[in-house]
């Protein structure tokens, strides 16, 4: 039976970089799923989720794409940056409790840095490649 991992993958990401002090000097308990009307940067925020099923003769698994981005305001690049490199160090190629489903691998697939169209705003954007089975 497929089963759609998002919400523990979620929760587990959540927690790992919750637990972590670098992350938290930096960004205290502002890892989102949605967005308070006035944030204070720098800020963590979870993006699109995509679920491919990986299905086959004893295989029962997810493929799963998950964004992440970082926020910073008023200031360069180096603050987002440096915030997606300890997430990166946290997420990549790790073991990751998942309360509904085995982690085979959590890998990056990419991380961009860009300039928000407001002129003031720094954004990183990192996309994970994350596989589960059913177990």
């Amino acid at each position: 039976m497929l089963t759609d991992p998002s919400t523990a993958l979620q929760a587990a990401i959540i927690a790992r970089l919750n637990a972590d002090a670098q992350i938290t000097s930096l960004v205290a308990d502002r890892i989102f799923d949605r967005v308070p009307k006035v944030p204070q940067y720098p800020f963590i925020t979870f993006g699109d989720t995509q679920i491919l099923p990986e299905t086959g003769e004893g295989t029962d698994g997810v493929e799963a794409f998950v964004t992440i981005h970082t926020w910073e305001r008023f200031k360069g690049f180096d603050n987002v940056k440096s915030i997606g490199k300890l997430i990166i160090a946290l997420l990549h190629d790790v073991d990751l409790a998942v309360s509904e489903n085995v982690l085979l691998s959590i890998l990056l697939q990419s991380a961009h840095y860009l300039r928000d169209p407001d002129g003031l705003t720094s954004h990183g954007v990192l996309t994970f490649q994350i596989l589960t089975d059913a177990g």
